[in-house]
């Protein structure tokens, strides 16, 4: 192999060594590429109409974090977007300042969204609200009116505006932040007279005993990647929770699926951004599809 690259002549070795170079740059910028978008996901969905779906009747399309497709993620903009093209469901994240806010952010950190480094929990309402948000769908026209990580409680106001359903996934993790004010969630949803409407769902099964504690009647979903007898168990504990699980292991496990329906327990499928998914779920009949690409 050296002696035949011994051999070539000094404008072939220059070819081949652009050649390379090229490969490389192709091949780094196409892995950023790619990471970008696997990161926000949720403005690349493509989009489908649910209402030619067979079996969609009776099935809620929930906006997973808004219409992202149309708007950042997790910012008001997303949520009237998400009204305007006629979504009843809306799913947000929260997570809860240093002082004790709760605000829209699905990332512990603020840097996708805003280019600043800084953790949310550690993090004064004042600083985490303080970074434009520079990312997401359609962010250039909010160039004269920047955007800004919004309160929850700007965030129920607004469901309570546009007759939205909020669903509320807290991602702050009681192990890590004992601290921070989970009794607040219910507080605002009482506020505006919100909590019929809402739904809060967690991976986190301590969150949400925790709502339990504060409130026995507010709908409860448990979000999961698994469908087995250890989620069964974990929602009966919890008394009038649901089962807020990745799609694929749903139609992975359907006989589970007829058990949670035959027990009457609402079934919320994640994330769903395509059509032919959509109609296998329709088909097994759970209740709710949360989904980037959904369109009525």
């Amino acid at each position: 192999m050296k002696q035949r690259l011994k051999a070539l002549s000094k404008p072939k070795k220059i070819l081949l060594a652009v050649i390379a170079a090229l490969l490389c740059a192709a091949i780094i910028t196409g892995g950023l590429i790619w990471k970008e978008r696997s990161d926000y996901f949720c403005q690349y969905a493509t989009p489908f109409a649910f209402s030619d779906i067979k079996g969609h009747e009776g099935v809620e399309l929930v906006a997973h974090r808004g219409q992202a497709i149309e708007a950042p993620e997790n910012t008001l903009p997303a949520y009237e977007k998400a009204a305007a093209n006629g979504y009843k469901y809306v799913e947000t994240d929260i997570r809860a300042t240093a002082d004790g806010v709760w605000v829209l952010s699905h990332d512990a950190f603020l840097k996708r969204m805003t280019g600043f480094s800084g953790i949310v929990e550690q993090l004064p309402l004042k600083e985490v609200t303080a970074h434009p948000i520079t990312k997401g769908a359609n962010i250039k026209a909010y160039q004269n009116n920047p955007l800004y990580t919004p309160t929850y409680e700007d965030f129920i106001k607004l469901c309570k505006q546009k007759g939205l359903h909020p669903v509320i996934e807290i991602k702050t993790e009681p192990a890590k932040y004992p601290q921070a004010p989970y009794q607040d969630i219910i507080t605002v949803l009482e506020r505006y007279d919100m909590v019929k409407q809402a739904v809060v769902i967690s991976f986190s099964y301590e969150a949400l005993e925790i709502i339990r504690g504060y409130h026995s009647e507010i709908a409860l979903q448990y979000l999961t990647k698994t469908m087995d007898a250890a989620v069964f168990e974990k929602i009966e504990k919890l008394g009038g929770c649901g089962i807020d699980c990745e799609y694929k292991a749903l139609l992975k496990n359907k006989d589970l699926v007829a058990l949670a329906k035959h027990a009457f327990i609402p079934l919320n499928a994640w994330t769903v951004d395509s059509p032919d998914a959509a109609e296998q779920l329709c088909a097994l009949g759970v209740d709710y599809i949360t989904t980037n690409a959904g369109k009525f």
